[in-house]
Parts: structure tokens; C-alpha cells; sequence
């Protein structure tokens, strides 16, 4: 297929584009276009694409952006600066780049058509993710509003992002063209909305539903004398309150709710340190940012608390909280959730063998390399300062694994692109049924979206996959514990399973193993174990229960 340029479909969306992108990029007139925009976003941000049949687009915070000065709104503020490179971010957008190869090499799935991609980077700014999600759409580095100048493939989806405020700003902007944004970290309760929302979808679940499961833990632990720590923002006080009613019924009794603001406050850190050490309760229940967490934890490291047992709806929390120094002297007793999805076999492998020279079209590769090894690449016209190691591009990060690989979820995005791909395939597959013999390049957003809303389907490692009604994944969620080894290492272990389908009422299905896996567990695997439901209580739960209510007693 030649170029193609077109207005997009919707003019009413096309009026609103033209209002609200120049107040979002600085773009106040035509031919001030270029350079208005200049302050605010990098002049060329780097892609990574690769050509196919249909292409797949994926929005990452691989480099983040920083503005070191606020704004007085005298003046166009600075230029965004490349600050640092997510380990995390980039890994992920490389589990979108296994995930495609595996599909394109798959003769089941799609078996005729090859995907191609488009990887962005979103910066880990919500203008940054908006920005880049115009160049997708319109296939310009310098996007015009409700305008599209595509060579070649037709796009089927987005896949991003990570942040809930990146995700909320893409897709007010893609559900006006009902454009299909599968995300993969996203957990805002308000993204379920699909009257704000209709074209997003996520491979995970709302923070309400993980809150409302993580209040089961309580309750199945027996613990009734808890804290909860939370942010003063919307969800802070929505989880709260929900944990409130399903905790209080249950005859759990909440001695505080400390709530931090959701914007970085000392002070307010501090004060929340002072009253958590007047606390008689020893179960805390956190509803933070890992950001926000690690603050308290921080503060609490120098005064004289002891034996707290942390809950928390996000098992990454604890993972994150763990590799900093010291911080396990707070964090004894520890247990998190983690919801289940696919896990991307011969991932690991795939980035062992991952090099620079490979993938020459990777715009990020060498800069993450250089974070990564902390090596510089030798560059022509360069003063060499004594001590500096050059990257060679043959370092491997199978000597560079990330934290507590078990839930930190580095391939997160296999799944979103799985979900595309079958729809798409299950699109052609009702086309062709009904004798209609859709061209795979010729197709409508909506008609994927409408396909990919009731997607159904088993990933490579035999998980199901399956939306409810609001475009959240229904899956389980897996407890796991922070466990320590005789040689002081702390490791997060899987002991069990909440099953959100499984409820009656307010209550979830707990699900513990027989003592068998507990044993099996505790020695230090992180994969749960399979069991029938439910038939026995964790050994390491009731102890710690009776500990707990002897200090409370």
C-alpha cells in the first residue's frame, strides 16, 4: 500500500483535538508549530519499528523526562531532558518485541499475516504519552490534529502504558476514534468506566478489586486489631472506606487511618512516622505508591518500631521496598498480592541473547546498555577520562537479572499483545465465516475493539485470558510472603490464592495448601503450588496470628 493521507473520521472529535492539543504542547498557531513545540518535547524522540502486515503500536516510560525548574507561567518553560533510563520500562518493551516474534513465527495464530510494531516512548510524563500517541495516529513526527498520513500497514491497537495518568490521557484520546488501548500496569478504578473509557482494556485487574481482596487476607488471618495507611487522594480514600466496610462486619477493629499525601511531603512523612510509633496495632494495611512506602519505611528505620506485619494489594511494593540496604530490619513480616497472568517462557533467554548489533533499528538499546553496564559507547571525537569503561555490546544481562524477577513482572506486556493478536485473528476468522472475506489491511478500529472486548483465549504457558465487562482481566490472585533464609536474603514465596470469582457476598474464596506445598514453599519457591480448595492453614499465618494477638492481648 502507497501513503495515504486523510482527516480521521470524527469531526467532532477533530474540533476538540484542535482545542485541546495546543494548550497541551504549546502549539498556538500554524507557524508557530515547530517551534512552540521545541521547549517542551525532545526534538526527534527516538522509535523502534519494524514493518508488517498490521502493525501494533506500544507506549513505555523506557526514558524518563525531567524538568528541573516549576514554571512562574511568565515564560515557555525549559526543555524536557532525558534524566535517567527504566531498567523495568525497557525490559517490558522488550517482552512487546518477544511477544510478536513468537506470534509471527507461530503456525496457528495468524498463520497469513505478520505483525509489525511501533515502540514509543512515553517518558514518564502523561503530555509525553499524549504526544507520542498523535505521532502514532496520524504517522507524522510533527502530528496535526485529526489528521492521518499513513504509509503502507494499518494500525490495530495500542498497547500501554504504564502509569494510570498516562493511560487516563491516552485514552480520552483514543476513545474518540473507539481506538483499541490494551494496558498492561494501569490500575485506576475510573479506567473500568467505559462511558469515559470505551476503547481501554487491561491485562490486570482495578485497584478496587485488589483492595477488596487483599481486606480477605485479613480477615482469613484472623488478625482484628490493623492500621491502614493510605494516600489522601481519590483511591486512597475509596480503598480505605472499602476495606472499612468489609473489615468491620468481619469484626476487625481499624486503630488508625493515617492518610500521606499523594505529592512528595516530609513533614507529613514524618508525622505519619510519629503517630504509626504511638500505634498499638501490629498489621498494617497499605494503600501507597512505592514511592510514598519507601518514605515511611525510610522513617521508620531510625526510630524504635519493631514487628510490624505489612499487607499490602501489591506484592511489587514489597519487592521494590526490599532492595534497598537495611530496609528488611522494617519489613520482617510481609505479605502481598499478585494477580495471575501469563508468563512469557523463554523470556529470560531472549534477553540473555539480547545485543546491540542485532536490532540496529533499537533507538533505545545503547543508551539502556550504557545504564544498564555502566559503560560508554566509543564515540569519535571524544575525550577518554581515566577509569571509564566502553561498552563492547557483547555484555549480557543474564549477568544483570531484575530485583525478585518471581513478581516483578518484566514481561508484562506478552499478554496485551496476545489479546491483540487473537482478536485479530478471531476478526478474520468471523469474516470469512460469514463469506464476507475481510482484506486483514483493510478494517476499522471499532471493529477489533468490538472483537477484542470478548476475546477469549489460552496463552503459550496455558493460562486463560478474558475480559469482564468493564475491559478488566478476571483472574486470581496469588499471596505471596516475604520469607528470610538462613543466609539473610530475603525471597517473596507464594503460599496461596484468592479467587475474586469465587465470592459469596462481600467474602472471596481463600485458597491455603496442604502442608506438603507450605513445606515445598518455604524452602523457597516462587511458583505456586497447585492445590484443591481449601484445605489447609498456613503453618507460618497461624503462628505469626498467634504472636500477634498475644502482643495485642
Amino acid at each position: 500500500m502507497g501513503l495515504s493521507c486523510h482527516w480521521l473520521s470524527d469531526p467532532l472529535a477533530g474540533m476538540w483535538l484542535c482545542t485541546l492539543l495546543p494548550v497541551l504542547f504549546g502549539c498556538p498557531s500554524g507557524s508557530a508549530l515547530s517551534g512552540a513545540r521545541a521547549w517542551l518535547l525532545p526534538r526527534q524522540s527516538p522509535h523502534f519499528d519494524r514493518p508488517g502486515d498490521v502493525i501494533v503500536g506500544g507506549s513505555f516510560s523506557i526514558f524518563r523526562f525531567s524538568n528541573g525548574t516549576l514554571s512562574n507561567f511568565t515564560a515557555p518553560p525549559a526543555g524536557l531532558q532525558t534524566s535517567s533510563v527504566s531498567m523495568w520500562g525497557y525490559r517490558v518493551a522488550q517482552s512487546f518485541v518477544f511477544a510478536i516474534e513468537e506470534i509471527n513465527r507461530s503456525t496457528h495464530l495468524l498463520p497469513n499475516l505478520t505483525l509489525g510494531f511501533s515502540i514509543r516512548n512515553s517518558g514518564d510524563s502523561a503530555h509525553g504519552a499524549l504526544y507520542e500517541t498523535m505521532g502514532f495516529l496520524t504517522g507524522q513526527e510533527e502530528p496535526i490534529p485529526n489528521y492521518t498520513c499513513q504509509h503502507g500497514s494499518p494500525q490495530a491497537a495500542l498497547v500501554g502504558d504504564t502509569r494510570s495518568s498516562l493511560s487516563v490521557s491516552m485514552a480520552r484520546l483514543l476513545g474518540l476514534y473507539k481506538f483499541p488501548q490494551v494496558s498492561y500496569s494501569s490500575s485506576l478504578p475510573s479506567l473500568s468506566d467505559k462511558i469515559q473509557f470505551p476503547s481501554f482494556i487491561r491485562t490486570l485487574t482495578s485497584d478496587l478489586t485488589s483492595s477488596h481482596a487483599v481486606t480477605q487476607l485479613i480477615i482469613h488471618f484472623q488478625w482484628s486489631w490493623v492500621i491502614i495507611l493510605a494516600h489522601d487522594d481519590d483511591f486512597g480514600q475509596q480503598a480505605s472506606s472499602l476495606a472499612s466496610q468489609v473489615l468491620t462486619p468481619a469484626g476487625v477493629c481499624i486503630e488508625f487511618y493515617l492518610y500521606v499525601p499523594s505529592h512528595q511531603s516530609l513533614g507529613k512523612i514524618e508525622e505519619t512516622v510519629r503517630k504509626m510509633q504511638k500505634c498499638t496495632a501490629r498489621v498494617v494495611l497499605v494503600f501507597l505508591s512505592n514511592y510514598n512506602f519507601q518514605l515511611i519505611l525510610y522513617g521508620l528505620l531510625a526510630v524504635p518500631v519493631s514487628g510490624q506485619v505489612w499487607v499490602s494489594k501489591d506484592t511489587l511494593h514489597m519487592a521494590l521496598a526490599l532492595t534497598i540496604p537495611g530496609i528488611s530490619q522494617v519489613l520482617q513480616g510481609t505479605f502481598g498480592l499478585l494477580y495471575h497472568s501469563s508468563r512469557a517462557i523463554g523470556f529470560p533467554e531472549f534477553l540473555a541473547h539480547l545485543r546491540p548489533s542485532q536490532t540496529p533499528e533499537d533507538m533505545f538499546i545503547k543508551k539502556f546498555w550504557e545504564f544498564t553496564f555502566d559503560c560508554m559507547w566509543p564515540y569519535q571525537n571524544i575525550t577518554v577520562t581515566e577509569g571509564v569503561q566502553f561498552c563492547t555490546g557483547n555484555e549480557s544481562l543474564k549477568n544483570k537479572p531484575h530485583p525478585f524477577p518471581e513478581v516483578s513482572k518484566i514481561d508484562a506486556a506478552y499478554t496485551a499483545v496476545y489479546s491483540i493478536a487473537h482478536a485479530l485473528h478471531d476478526m478474520i476468522s468471523y469474516e470469512h465465516q460469514d463469506g464476507k472475506g475481510t482484506n486483514s489491511q483493510d478494517f476499522q478500529p471499532w471493529q477489533l475493539l468490538h472483537v477484542l472486548r470478548k476475546v477469549h483465549f489460552k496463552t503459550p504457558d496455558g493460562s486463560e485470558i478474558m475480559f469482564d465487562a468493564n475491559g478488566d482481566l478476571v483472574t486470581k490472585f496469588d499471596i505471596f510472603q516475604g520469607q528470610k533464609t538462613p543466609d539473610g536474603v530475603f525471597h517473596l514465596v507464594c503460599v496461596g490464592l484468592i479467587d475474586p470469582q469465587a465470592s459469596s457476598g462481600n467474602k472471596m474464596m481463600v485458597q491455603c495448601p496442604p502442608l506438603s506445598a507450605v513445606k515445598a514453599a518455604f524452602q523457597g519457591s516462587a511458583k505456586c503450588p497447585d492445590w484443591e480448595p481449601p484445605t489447609a492453614v498456613l503453618i507460618a499465618a497461624h503462628a505469626l496470628r498467634d504472636s500477634l494477638q498475644t502482643k495485642e492481648t
